[in-house]
């Protein structure tokens, strides 16, 4: 289902025409929608939206994770054939947690559990900044990084039914649903066509946005988790 599919669907429910979405310039629909999508991402680890990329990471002035990121996963390094190898990684507060565990003459705040090292060096996180430690002048690792990722906000290129390629990916293919269902509820706090409690009319279909997100989320997981075996 295309996106400008979706649009013209919810305008339908809420009792109007696709045009009526803009107002002041504005596509109501197309807000709606990057909205609905960007929440469902922020409150859920999506599998669909696991991306690996290279981060270069300076060995002084460190690095910076592309904004698309929501959630590193782990990270490497590319040995010689390009195969990624694990490297030690962790957060700032973490790092210094592992230095006074290190050092006999500081009580570690929390005792972490045995650590491997990547040349006795280690990636340091803090926010979208990456830290290689100790710092060595001189030196670029490019980092590898499998993250989960949020979507790009959709333009109105990707609800123009005239447009001969919009976006087309999992949102559209596995969770049209949600987004048709969650774009009615956020809409209708403008055109209130779905009031509760009012004889002859609905409630607003909360229950069928929820219903689809739990069915995407069901989809998504059985992708790779359910009953699959990632051991030998």
């Amino acid at each position: 289902m295309k996106l400008s599919e979706i649009k013209v669907t919810a305008a339908a429910y809420l009792h109007r025409k696709d045009y009526e979405m803009t107002v002041n310039g504005i596509d109501l629909a197309l807000v709606a929608l990057n909205q609905v999508r960007e929440q469902a991402e922020q409150n859920n680890d999506f599998n669909f939206t696991r991306r690996t990329f290279d981060v270069p990471v300076d060995g002084v002035s460190g690095g910076s994770l592309d904004p698309s990121v929501k959630t590193v996963i782990d990270v490497g390094v590319k040995d010689q054939n390009g195969n990624l190898r694990p490297v030690e990684w962790t957060t700032t507060a973490d790092a210094l947690n592992q230095q006074r565990q290190e050092n006999r003459f500081v009580t570690p705040r929390y005792p972490p559990d045995g650590t491997a090292y990547f040349n006795g060096q280690r990636f340091i996180f803090a926010g979208s900044h990456v830290d290689l430690f100790p710092k060595s002048p001189n030196l670029t690792v490019n980092l590898g990084v499998e993250a989960y990722t949020f979507t790009p906000d959709w333009t109105a290129s990707d609800v123009d039914p005239l447009n001969a390629t919009p976006y087309s990916g999992p949102w559209t293919e596995r969770g049209h649903m949600y987004l048709l269902w969650s774009i009615v509820v956020h809409l209708n706090q403008l055109w209130r066509d779905f009031v509760f409690r009012q004889e002859g009319n609905l409630q607003p279909p909360e229950k069928l946005a929820e219903s689809a997100l739990a069915t995407l989320l069901t989809w998504d997981t059985f992708q790779y988790e359910q009953f699959r075996r990632h051991n030998r």
